[in-house]
């Protein structure tokens, strides 16, 4: 099992800043174009306190600070008092930071390899990537790197032969079926895939999602295409330790496996703006069994959601994490980010999980001792939701 992070992505601009000379207020009304203080806030008494706090500080005290370091320190405290752990102020790193986990890429051929006795086999070949290009295949085994045999590194070293730095190139020979093919390969930067997905016996296609990134949608259905064409008659949906991710690309996944109509309803601050997110459809009428457990969250606790309330499927495993509430981030100056919680979702069926999570059908303990897996042999879990699933099957 691979186990390689928010919600609708608006943008807005909001600036409380002061200045420490004696235009302090006009300056206060031309801190961007566009951009006014509100006469609510000239003539309130704390506001006030503050600019003249941010005076003093900055004339009065012996301690080294800056314009910069107490104003972040002021919108962090204001931030601070709404006491919520998904509400934060991104500085520009932070937000690039933040963006990138929606976008997770990594330098190499892209390959998903585990070490075998004196060789690494290639579990997983990434689709456009370099390595799919040069007909690198899963189930290989990559004997040498840049003639180097990997029988004499372990395979940490082998794996940092083969990632490198971009528009270099990295030399492999592989074995396949007692041939040796070698090929040239150039590194690029590869998107991190977030869905993994095979046939299993019985007819069973296994889905993997490790998190809803930029790109989620469009592997999903990719894959599933591929996956009905190989003859699936039922799905095991596997969004254990799913931290959930882009609402949109969540949507998308429940355009293939969700029924038309209602996916999840948010409610805003104000009523106006609440809204119905819906399924386009065509959803499946195959047999579905979605494996949850206690870190499925957020954008994958909507999915599950709805596969369990609309399509019929069943939920095996644990109670989900429980965040029923959806963060907006908000561009500010200077390309920081407000990232605020601003509305509460509710299931099709009108559910608020928050704090609650979502209850499987089939409760099945996750065993302290066991890294989810993709082979039933290793992780209980996953047996028991594919006799739930045969199961399922059978009565539909």
């Amino acid at each position: 099992m691979r186990f390689p992070k928010w919600g609708l992505w608006l943008s807005a601009t909001l600036v409380l800043m002061a200045g420490s000379s004696v235009g302090t207020w006009y300056w206060l009304t031309q801190v961007e174009p566009g951009v006014r203080i509100p006469a609510s806030m000239r003539n309130n008494k704390e506001f006030a306190q503050f600019v003249q706090t941010y005076q003093l500080i900055r004339s009065k005290t012996i301690w080294s600070n800056s314009p910069h370091q107490l104003l972040v320190g002021a919108i962090n405290g204001m931030v601070g008092t709404l006491h919520d752990q998904f509400s934060n102020y991104l500085s520009p790193s932070s937000t690039k930071n933040f963006n990138a986990l929606l976008n997770p890429t990594f330098t190499g051929i892209g390959i998903e390899v585990e070490p075998e006795a004196h060789d690494l086999r290639i579990m997983q070949v990434f689709s456009h990537s370099p390595a799919a290009l040069a007909g690198l295949k899963p189930g290989e085994l990559i004997v040498d790197v840049n003639h180097i045999s990997v029988a004499s590194m372990n395979p940490i070293q082998a794996l940092s032969r083969i990632r490198g730095p971009v528009n270099t190139y990295v030399t492999l020979t592989v074995e396949d079926h007692n041939q040796l093919q070698t090929h040239r390969i150039e590194r690029e930067k590869i998107a991190l895939p977030t869905v993994f997905s095979q046939m299993m016996p019985h007819h069973i296609a296994y889905m993997n999602i490790t998190e809803f990134g930029n790109n989620t949608g469009q592997e999903a259905t990719q894959q599933w295409h591929q996956l009905v064409r190989q003859g699936a008659r039922g799905l095991l949906l596997d969004l254990r330790n799913n931290p959930g991710g882009e609402v949109s690309q969540a949507l998308q996944v429940a355009n293939l496996f969700v029924p038309k109509g209602p996916v999840v309803t948010l409610k805003f601050k104000n009523p106006a703006q609440d809204q119905t997110l819906n399924s386009d459809g065509p959803g499946t009428s195959v047999p579905i069994v979605v494996l949850v457990n206690g870190q499925t969250a957020s954008a994958a606790e909507i999915l599950s959601a709805a596969i369990q309330e609309r399509q019929g499927g069943l939920l095996v495993g644990t109670r989900t994490y429980g965040k029923g509430i959806v963060q907006q981030v908000l561009s500010l100056p200077g390309h920081a980010a407000l990232k605020l919680t601003v509305a509460r979702y509710y299931t099709p069926n009108g559910q608020y999980i928050e704090h609650v999570g979502l209850a499987p059908n089939v409760y099945d303990p996750e065993p302290i001792d066991v890294v989810p897996s993709n082979n039933p042999n290793q992780d209980p879990q996953l047996q028991k939701a594919i006799t739930v699933l045969l199961q399922h099957m059978a009565h539909r």
